[in-house]
This record gives C-alpha cells, structure tokens and sequence, in this order.
C-alpha cells in the first residue's frame, strides 16, 4: 500500500530532505550527509514507492 501524494506526513518528510540537499549542497560534512541518507531512509521505509529523486 503506497502513502497518497498529498499525506501531510509525506510532505512534511519531502519538505525536510529538501532543506537537507541544500545544506549538504552548501556545507558538504559527515554530519550533514549522515541526516540526509537517514531521512531518505526514512522515507522509503514509511512510504514505499513515494520516494522521488527530486
């Protein structure tokens, strides 16, 4: 079973990956990174499928 588009969980999970692209984009660390593959993660694990290379 896929989360709908619009789940306000999945878009608050989408609006947060986009803010950590950008900070790893701009400060390029262990730290940083770590948090992005975390919540990318994250992300395909609570919906599956809805995962976007955006």
């Amino acid at each position: 079973m896929s989360v709908n588009s619009n789940h306000p969980v999945l878009n608050a999970l989408e609006a947060q990956l986009r803010e950590l692209r950008l900070r790893y984009a701009h400060h390029p660390s262990e730290h940083n990174r770590y948090q992005l593959v975390r919540l990318e993660r994250l992300i395909t694990e609570w919906a599956p499928g809805s995962f976007g290379l955006n």
